[in-house]
């Protein structure tokens, strides 16, 4: 499965390509979203989210930390969650998508705790995906299990 995510990412070419770029940023975005979703971005939940951006799409810690800072911009910026959800379910299947809905997770348990809002911006999140509410708990509870 990894490797279908990193086939349609584009990773196995030049991880420059746009679009790449534009899945890596979005993500970026909607984990920094679920992150500070509760007001605090503490240090836990930015480790945990450039660990899943090195992880994930293969980064640097240098360019998961410059992806990252660009991404606290965008997502500062953005009217809505709906440019970024657009970029990743343009461009990924429906098992890409769960995967960033994964990643979502890992960043909420980051801090060993999810409240309501972060749970709620989720919700809202995967369905922006088209990921299911059953896929969406079912994640949860993979992630939860793991340990995030």
């Amino acid at each position: 499965m990894w490797n279908k995510v990193s086939e349609l990412l584009g990773l196995g070419a030049d991880k420059k390509d746009s679009n790449a770029s534009d899945v890596q940023l979005a993500t970026a975005a909607l984990m920094v979203h679920v992150a500070s979703s509760d007001g605090d971005f503490c240090d836990d939940e930015r480790e945990r989210l450039t660990d899943c951006m090195t992880e994930h799409f293969w980064l640097s810690s240098e360019e998961a930390e410059e992806i990252i800072d660009q991404a606290r911009v965008e997502e500062r910026d953005a009217p809505s969650l709906y440019k970024f959800t657009r970029a990743i379910a343009k461009e990924l299947d429906q098992d890409g998508r769960q995967e960033i809905v994964r990643l979502l997770w890992q960043v909420a348990f980051a801090d060993n705790r999810i409240d309501n809002f972060e749970a709620n911006v989720l919700a809202k999140i995967a369905g922006l995906l088209g990921v299911t509410e059953q896929d969406r708990i079912r994640i949860k509870h993979e992630v939860e299990g793991a340990g995030a």
